[in-house]
Formats: C-alpha cells, sequence, structure tokens
C-alpha cells in the first residue's frame, strides 16, 4: 500500500472565525494505492488528516476510506472536490458515498 500526497490547504480565516474558530486549521488529502491484493489490479482509496491548531495544543483527526475505485481517474476526480470543498474527515464517508452513488446513477438512467 503506497500513500502519495494529493493536497491540502489552511482553511480560510473569514469561514472559521464566522463559525466562531478562532485557530488555524488545516486539512491534508492522501490517494491511496493498493495492489496488494492482486500485483495487477490496483485499487484506490483516500485518506483525509485534519489539524487543529489550538494555542498549545495540535489535535490531529484523520480519516480512510479504502476501495473505492479501480479508476485512477476517478479517484482524482474525487480527491479534487474533496479538497476544493475542503471536506473533512467527519464527512468524508457521506461525501465519497454521495459522489460514488450519483456516478452509479448514471449507468442506470
Amino acid at each position: 500500500m503506497i500513500k502519495k500526497f494529493y493536497g491540502g490547504s489552511f482553511v480560510n480565516k473569514e469561514d472559521l472565525e464566522s463559525q466562531g474558530i478562532n485557530y488555524p486549521i488545516k486539512i491534508e488529502y492522501y490517494k491511496i494505492c493498493d495492489n496488494t491484493q492482486n500485483k495487477d489490479i490496483m485499487i484506490y482509496g483516500i485518506e483525509i488528516i485534519k489539524t487543529e491548531y489550538r494555542d498549545k495544543n495540535i489535535i490531529t483527526e484523520n480519516k480512510e476510506v479504502l476501495n473505492i475505485t479501480r479508476e485512477e481517474k476517478e479517484i482524482n476526480n474525487i480527491l479534487d472536490k474533496l479538497k476544493k470543498y475542503q471536506v473533512t474527515p467527519v464527512s468524508a464517508n457521506y461525501v465519497i458515498e454521495d459522489l460514488s452513488y450519483k456516478k452509479a446513477s448514471l449507468y442506470f438512467n
């Protein structure tokens, strides 16, 4: 299993302040590439890491979602959307599930 940094950013200060948050938050996105089950098939997943810098305390939260797709283009598309909307670990499953459902529904409609 290989984990590759895909991108990250600090959440906009004004957005945080509007929610009553007065400390910086950084979100990082990683692409997980796994071919341990079958050397000929790559399966992609993601990891999201959120870091809160609260005074002298650093609080880290992360979420891995494995086995999302075999298509690298699709995982890159998902990662781009997660990054664009600054999706955090707590909502990762819901967002990925929704994106996957929308893709699947294209095949059946």
